[in-house]
């Protein structure tokens, strides 16, 4: 019995092939371009799919997607994105047309990537809260088992405000840090060249770093007080590629509980376990 899974963004299309038995273990994986156009997309997600079955026996029992954007989860509506091609696209009824015998799952690519990280640390009843810091910033928080929905556009992380008075994502984000770096410095480089200089203690570099980790290490310190949850995971591609700064900022988010009482609330900032694959797996363990 196999699962299938898919993590569609707005320049690539991942998909991944997984056994009912142990969905978190990705048998096959690929990725496309994501076409542009409505129709397009849709085939290539079912071209990947057939092709990721190919010479496999057994039925296809489940089906699950995590996207951007705007969902409609009780009508299995595509609603909007930003950087896809769909508007009001029946995704589920469409894969449900094509994979009669399985069951559906449709979900947001931040909540599959906060799923996978819970289930794979065999959380039950924990509360948790999965941050993701890559080209945007956003969050979510699962509380026994369950997503934290809210009124229904939970997460939005990044526009709450610094003490600068710019949204945490203009800061935070990956290409907020990569203009504050060329500014400050008054140099071109790519953000993995300005790390590196940090890793190797350039004393233009290192402040500058310090005084961002400073203010994620404040927001994370924030959700903590607030939510208490069991672990923070700090995820995306910026994280996901610099465990050593999750480490010094795990560390910082240690520094300010420096009451006593909150001694409990240390260690709880980690890295992300499934990496790059956090959506796919999320996915199929929906």
């Amino acid at each position: 019995m196999w699962i299938l899974s898919a993590d569609i963004g707005g320049t690539k299309l991942a998909l991944a092939l997984s056994k009912q038995e142990q969905p978190e273990i990705l048998i096959k994986q690929m990725e496309v371009k994501s076409p542009q156009q409505s129709e397009s997309l849709f085939e290539a997600i079912i071209s990947g799919f057939h092709k990721l079955l190919e010479g496999e026996e057994g039925d296809v029992i489940k089906v699950a997607v995590g996207l951007p954007g705007i969902l409609d989860l009780k009508q299995g509506l595509v609603v909007f994105q930003q950087n896809l091609p769909w508007r009001n696209f029946p995704l589920v009824q469409r894969l449900q047309t094509t994979f009669s015998k399985a069951e559906v799952f449709m979900e947001t690519d931040m909540m599959t990537a906060a799923n996978g990280e819970y289930k794979v640390r065999h959380f039950e009843k924990e509360t948790f809260i999965y941050v993701t810091i890559s080209t945007g910033i956003a969050c979510c928080i699962i509380h026994e088992g369950k997503f934290l929905r809210g009124a229904g556009i939970p997460g939005e992380i990044g526009f709450s405000i610094t003490g600068s008075g710019a949204y945490f994502e203009e800061v935070c984000a990956g290409p907020g840090l990569l203009n504050t770096l060329q500014q400050q410095t008054n140099e071109e480089g790519k953000l993995q060249q300005f790390f590196e200089r940090y890793y190797e203690k350039d004393e233009r570099i290192v402040p500058l770093i310090h005084e961002w980790q400073q203010e994620i290490a404040q927001k994370i310190h924030s959700f903590i007080l607030l939510a208490d949850p069991h672990v923070v995971v700090l995820g995306g591609g910026v994280m996901n590629h610099h465990p050593q700064i999750v480490d010094e900022i795990s560390g910082l988010v240690d520094q300010y509980f420096s009451l006593p009482f909150f001694e409990h609330k240390k260690g709880r900032v980690q890295a992300s376990l499934n990496k790059g694959n956090a959506g796919l797996i999320g996915a199929a363990l929906l």
